[in-house]
């Protein structure tokens, strides 16, 4: 229903004039963190990919994860088990004032109280609720997927990897160009 309202409602645009705007990452206030999570459903091998990129004030990559899970997920529950990992990588890189993000609406809305999550993702939100109150500060953003592709990338990097990879303290060579391009210049507050 919300595709049909934002199509019903969608202003029509002359020929030739592009609506596409760069989304980029705004790093977070000082002293805090942005763990970016993303999945990749890879549908015939019955697997999903995660990815989690951790970052600081000024963008740089602390800590990075691509992990491959054997499960046959669909796309809705591969984004919130995405969120899952992402959190509980934060919490074991130590990081305890975050910013989660993730590029499903349905899942940050959920996460912020918002909304609700079709039942077979509840259990996954439910515990995600428990979990983040290990942290000192915490809240939940959306981004689009333009502005995700340094953890997405990670995720579609899952496909290759036997279990999982972490890079701590140190970008993936895999993720240093998307790292580099989506950081917003002298952006230093969300």
């Amino acid at each position: 229903m919300l595709n049909e309202f934002q199509i019903a409602n969608e202003k029509p645009q002359p020929m030739g004039v592009s609506t596409t705007m760069e989304v980029k990452l705004c790093p977070p206030q000082p002293g805090r963190y942005k763990v970016n999570v993303d999945g990749a459903v890879f549908a015939k091998r019955k697997q999903v990919g995660i990815g989690v990129v951790i970052r600081d004030s000024v963008g740089e990559v602390i800590a990075a994860l691509s992990q491959k899970l054997a499960r046959p997920f669909g796309a809705l529950e591969t984004k919130a088990k995405a969120m899952e990992v992402g959190v509980q990588f934060a919490l074991d890189v130590g990081v305890r004032d975050v910013t989660f993000e993730g590029d499903s609406l349905c899942i940050c809305n959920a996460l912020r109280g918002v909304s609700e999550v079709p039942l077979f993702v509840q259990n996954i939100v439910f515990g995600l609720s428990h979990l983040v109150r290990n942290f000192r500060t915490y809240a939940f953003s959306h981004t689009k997927s333009q502005g995700n592709i340094p953890a997405h990338l990670l995720a579609q990097h899952a496909m290759g990897v036997e279990s999982y990879v972490a890079w701590l303290k140190k970008c993936p060579s895999l993720i240093v160009s998307a790292c580099a391009y989506d950081v917003v210049p002298d952006s230093h507050y969300e």
